[in-house]
């Protein structure tokens, strides 16, 4: 192919009813000389020439498509003349840019939430036209109008086929995804492994991951009463075998399973001991029910993770969250945690003020440093990791007079007065920073070492992501074991260093496991009511 930089003008209409032009039939046509010049690079034989034949209007379709591809853009079909079964049906077709025309704006209902989408059709006056002819009785049809000029800019190549038009999945490529759903794969493993078995590189494939998405959204579509009925038998059936074993659930009038939350009676037995402070981990989905997985997560004594239950939601919202708070109190016959952390979700946020008032709410501090990179490494450059640092420095201050005074300091030098991310960090800083928080008991959850294995617990629950069976699947993932005899070895060598040698301190070691004494230790509030001696 070789570059060409421009077009020179649109072409005449040859059409035998002698209608206009352009897309929006307005203005004056000439014709196109057979040495158009394109904006872009193409092959020649592609090029859309006045009285080009096709056999149908499918073939012309195919070859415009094929052409747009080149260039860079997509197209679709736009208008037609004549009907059907009248005459001599349809006499003409249309094809425009994908960017062709403008939005249209919708009126909303009153009280009901509109997304704010933002259209790509900007007016583009490219287009083909083809018109029905029957020369010697032999149907077919002809190009009589034709312009490449674009008021956009085109997409390179490996831009283009991210376009809806050319984001297409054979049978094969189809059945794959289902199978790798059915086997609790995520949908970003099903496209790097069939990224690696077609030899393509990355982001390369054909879809995306939202074609992936919609694909298996259509699958749930069509079988989601009985993925709601078999989720539900899996439940009754546990319940049937294990009176202690709890669940609930709800599903709407079109038999579409909104919520389901459900607990084991080792988990129970767990929150009872250990519930005084959890985790309220929402930030997964469930790509076998497309829906939001909530875990409840706590720790023993030994500093081990604890399950203590597990929700579905279909929607994120106040509702949502709200009946999975009740519901999970109702497990654990109303008792409520001192404190509890989740991610930084106003909905949920609103949801925990109501139904759990007397609890302390928190928000995960890796969580949120897990979004720096997004938030601060354009705006702040070079400085980025400086600045990281010196937030971490604030963060595990003592006192909450240095950290309002380090705050400033921190915002005066890095120069982020207006950037939205430190305003609202520090509008909800009593949520995050530990200055606040010091005299709350959260079992060492604050500490961004046992995030990580907090984190790695929750993968075993996303690994059981299989249909078949899956309260069982998250029963084995997080069962409650006895610690054997190396892991009670190790915990009794395991020694307690004394700070003060205070007789209270010195007692303590003697009750408390290491792990126990250690948190204590570094609080103010020793005399928590979490149940930390050694016999649990």
């Amino acid at each position: 192919m070789e570059t060409m930089s421009r077009l020179t003008n649109v072409v005449k209409e040859t059409s035998e009813s002698g209608m206009d032009s352009c897309p929006d039939d307005i203005g004056t046509v000439e014709e196109v000389p057979e040495d158009t010049i394109l904006s872009r690079q193409t092959s020649v034989n592609l090029v859309p020439f006045i009285g080009q034949r096709f056999v149908s209007q499918d073939a012309a379709y195919e070859f415009y498509c094929s052409f747009a591809k080149q260039c860079g853009f997509s197209i679709r079909r736009h208008r037609t003349r004549g009907k059907d079964g009248v005459g001599r049906g349809i006499t003409r077709r249309d094809f425009t840019c994908h960017r062709g025309g403008y939005p249209q704006i919708k009126a909303s209902d009153d009280g009901k939430l509109q997304r704010n989408r933002k259209s790509s059709r900007c007016g583009c006056q490219a287009y083909m036209r083809i018109v029905k002819r029957a020369d010697f009785d032999v149907p077919e049809w002809r190009i009589t109008g034709f312009s490449n000029i674009h008021n956009h800019e085109l997409l390179k190549s490996n831009e283009v086929q991210l376009l809806p038009a050319y984001c297409t999945m054979s049978a094969d490529e189809k059945s794959r995804i289902c199978m790798y759903a059915k086997a609790g794969m995520s949908v970003r493993q099903m496209l790097r492994l069939m990224e690696l078995e077609k030899g393509v590189k990355l982001g390369c494939l054909p879809f995306t991951e939202i074609d992936v998405r919609n694909l298996l959204q259509s699958f749930r579509n069509v079988n989601r009463d009985n993925d709601a009925i078999d989720l539900l038998e899996m439940c009754k059936y546990k319940k049937d075998n294990d009176p202690n074993f709890k669940y609930n659930f709800h599903i709407d009038a079109n038999k579409r399973l909104e919520q389901i939350a459900w607990s084991y009676a080792s988990s129970i037995q767990s929150y009872e001991a250990f519930g005084d402070s959890i985790i309220f981990d929402t930030t997964h989905r469930l790509d076998a029910y497309d829906m939001i997985l909530g875990i409840w997560i706590g720790v023993d004594n030994h500093g081990t993770n604890c399950f203590f239950g597990c929700v579905l939601l279909r929607d994120e919202n106040m509702e949502s969250f709200s009946w999975a708070l009740k519901t999970f109190l109702e497990f654990m016959d109303g008792k409520a945690p001192e404190t509890i952390l989740t991610d930084q979700n106003m909905w949920l946020k609103e949801a925990i003020s109501v139904e759990m008032p007397r609890t302390k709410h928190a928000f995960c501090i890796w969580h949120i440093i897990a979004k720096f990179s997004d938030w601060f490494s354009v705006p702040l450059g070079s400085q980025y990791d400086k600045w990281k640092a010196e937030f971490l420095r604030l963060y595990g201050l003592q006192s909450v007079e240095d950290f309002e005074v380090g705050w400033r300091d921190m915002v005066d030098a890095y120069g982020v007065h207006g950037n939205k991310h430190i305003i609202s960090l520090f509008a909800l800083r009593t949520f995050w920073a530990l200055p606040y928080l010091r005299c709350y008991f959260f079992a060492g959850m604050t500490s961004t070492f046992q995030s990580e294995s907090i984190n790695a617990y929750i993968q075993r629950v996303l690994s059981a992501q299989s249909l078949d069976n899956f309260v069982e699947q998250v029963a084995a993932a997080v069962e409650f074991k006895e610690p054997g005899p190396r892991q009670k070895m190790q915990r009794k060598v395991h020694k307690i260093s004394l700070k003060t040698g205070s007789p209270i301190e010195s007692h303590a070691a003697t009750v408390l496991t290491p792990y126990a004494f250690q948190q204590t230790t570094r609080r103010a509030c020793v005399g928590s009511t979490i149940c930390i001696t050694n016999g649990g």
